[in-house]
């Protein structure tokens, strides 16, 4: 596991560190307060540069809910 690089302001900390598994590298993005966190493969993070400020923006505004709902 990579060194831990803590990045926070007056709303959030978040807490991110590269992880190697059996299929390459990631990156573990956890949230101290919430114990929330999400695994990233280069594709996922790359795909968050394709986004628009509108796409934020509707992500945290409904921060207990998937942006896409899954389906049943």
């Amino acid at each position: 596991m990579g060194e831990a690089i803590t990045i926070a302001n007056e709303f959030s900390e978040i807490r991110v560190r590269r992880v190697d598994s059996r299929n390459g590298s990631r990156l573990l993005v956890e949230s101290p307060r919430t114990g929330q966190w999400v695994t990233l493969c280069p594709l996922e993070l790359e795909a968050l540069t394709w986004q628009s400020p509108q796409t934020f923006s509707a992500m945290i505004g409904n921060p207990s809910r998937p942006l896409v709902p899954e389906e049943d």
